[in-house]
């Protein structure tokens, strides 16, 4: 078992019978737990953030939260892997729970069942942090993405300021 699986009993794998948005970005297909998803509003322009990565597409308002909106194709830039190169264009902004206040910037998505059966084993190298798992979709690899993981992974080779004393 790997440090990431996710049980619940030690029997049955936790995301088993959990619905997944799957969401199309940058050529790729992700995928994240419909449950860590606050809301899916229709795409307005963020603000940049100065000398932000680039998988930061800058902040954003929703529901009275500055949201920080990553584009999840470009996490994969930044770890070394490539994606399509299509011009960039988002019809929506997935919300994520968490205290990290993210959003991911998508230009189409749609709820569908996951199960056991739909998880491919682990693939050789494993898949990049912000990544919990690969599977096959409509012939496509799916990524699904970790919440928890994703802020860092889009943070990866920048420093944060720090406070002078």
């Amino acid at each position: 078992m790997s440090e990431h699986e996710e049980k619940d009993d030690g029997t049955t794998e936790r995301g088993a019978g959990r619905a997944l948005l799957l969401l199309r970005a940058g050529g790729l297909t992700f995928a994240v737990y419909a449950d860590e998803c606050e809301c899916v509003t229709s795409w307005a322009e963020p603000a940049p953030l100065p000398h932000a990565p680039a998988p930061v597409l800058g902040v954003l308002p929703v529901r009275g939260r500055v949201r920080t909106v990553i584009h999840p194709a470009r996490l994969f830039e930044t770890l070394g892997l490539e994606f399509d190169r299509v011009p960039d264009e988002y019809g929506f902004i997935v919300s994520l729970v968490g205290d990290e206040q993210l959003a991911l910037a998508f230009w189409m998505g749609r709820p569908v069942p996951l199960t056991p059966d739909d998880f491919e084993p682990p693939p050789d190298p494993p898949p990049p942090p912000p990544v919990r798992a690969t599977f096959r979709r409509y012939g496509e690899t799916v990524y699904l993405l970790d919440p928890a993981r994703l802020f860092d992974a889009a943070m990866s080779g920048t420093e944060r300021r720090r406070r002078r004393s």
